[in-house]
């Protein structure tokens, strides 16, 4: 068996957006399990996309070898973001056929492949010996059809990164995987917080598909709590405009003192930035993607650094439950609520300390190396 995998990907990349990290997580993976790994991506124009090499931008040593592929980004044009929502969908889905077309001819004869498109996987499926699908969303359309061909193939692999996901491709030929995404423990790992206040943190994107995150309400209940103790908060995320609301909203308080805010850090800099949190925040919304399809990286990189979690009770946080991590949970839709559970985690210093204690317990189950040792035990497997 050939140990080399292209990964291929349709979306945006480099972007700040969280998929480029679960791109390069699954890439060291495959590296730590002695893989040549290869990445195919499709050139793109849109300011969402970061005009930086991935081997600078994501700090690697040129060990994954990054392949631009040549298209047509229909998605930078006035036209095309002037289109109803249904519109754009058809013509992007028509649009990663046609771009296929060239990956075929820059691909580079790996026996693996991995994606977490199924529209992708379908059309190259001849191109390749064993293909490995993640189901990381919902799927409209052409890609719940995609996906349900998928399933019927020797060849394919399925996994589900919740259990709703899980649940939509449990019927597949081979037997499935529901298995949670992974975290870099090399980079994410524990140092001792010796802050003069109390951190309560949050780094990542605070909008998904233009749903907010809920760090906005957040802050407004760390405010209040802000005036009977004494802690600092740090907020760094994207787009600007979302961080901006949350600067306003800080200034009009006048407490600008207490806030580190800031819409980008350098990549390399976040395992560093989170490790220093006395408590992470995940505030996710009941939306549909964040609360049945998305496994939540956030906790993952919270958890390996030894951070107290105080997370929202949606339920794709909540399967998290039987794997003794160490979070706090709040009604997702009460905010007061948060603010309660906070001010405990601030007060009861032995509660943050059984908290960190339980997640570096376990946090080890979801390291690289062996979230993709066991994706390959079971293609091994199912061949025989």
């Amino acid at each position: 068996m050939s140990n080399a995998v292209a990964l291929v990907t349709f979306a945006r990349f480099p972007s700040e957006m969280a998929y480029g990290t679960h791109l390069i997580q699954i890439a060291k993976g495959f590296l730590q399990n002695n893989f040549e790994v290869n990445i195919y991506y499709p050139k793109t124009y849109n300011a969402k996309t970061i005009s930086t090499d991935p081997n600078d931008y994501y700090n690697l040593n040129n060990e994954i070898n990054f392949i631009e592929v040549e298209n047509n980004d229909i998605t930078s044009s006035k036209f095309y973001n002037s289109l109803p929502i249904y519109v754009q969908r058809v013509l992007y889905s028509i649009n990663t056929f046609i771009w296929v077309k060239n990956l075929k001819k820059s691909h580079s004869k790996e026996e693996f492949l991995w994606s977490t498109n199924p529209n992708l996987i379908w059309s190259l499926k001849k191109e390749f010996k064993f293909l490995i699908y993640e189901k990381h969303g919902e799927g409209r359309f052409i890609q719940k059809f995609f996906t349900s061909k998928l399933k019927k193939i020797k060849n394919a692999f399925l996994i589900g990164v919740t259990e709703k996901s899980f649940k939509e491709i449990e019927d597949a030929i081979n037997q499935p995987l529901q298995l949670p995404n992974g975290v870099d423990t090399t980079l994410f790992k524990p140092k001792n917080r010796l802050n003069d206040q109390l951190n309560v943190g949050y780094v990542g994107y605070l909008e998904t598909y233009g749903v907010d995150k809920g760090v906005l309400n957040s802050t407004k209940e760390l405010i209040k709590i802000r005036k009977d103790i004494n802690f600092s908060t740090t907020i760094i995320g994207g787009p600007e405009y979302k961080i901006n609301e949350i600067k306003e909203l800080i200034s009009k308080n006048d407490c600008e003192d207490f806030f580190n805010i800031s819409n980008s850090i350098p990549h390399i800099d976040v395992p560093m930035i989170i490790s220093e949190f006395d408590i992470g925040i995940v505030p996710y919304p009941n939306n549909q993607h964040m609360n049945l399809y998305a496994s939540p990286m956030k906790i993952f990189e919270l958890a390996a650094c030894g951070v107290p979690i105080l997370a929202s009770n949606i339920e794709g946080h909540l399967q998290l439950k039987k794997y003794d991590l160490g979070i706090v949970y709040f009604q997702h839709d009460d905010f007061n609520d948060f603010k309660l559970k906070m001010i405990k985690l601030l007060q009861d210093e032995k509660l943050r300390l059984n908290l960190s204690k339980k997640s570096l317990q376990n946090i080890h189950q979801f390291s690289l190396e062996n979230r993709i040792k066991i994706i390959l035990q079971s293609v091994r497997s199912s061949i025989g």
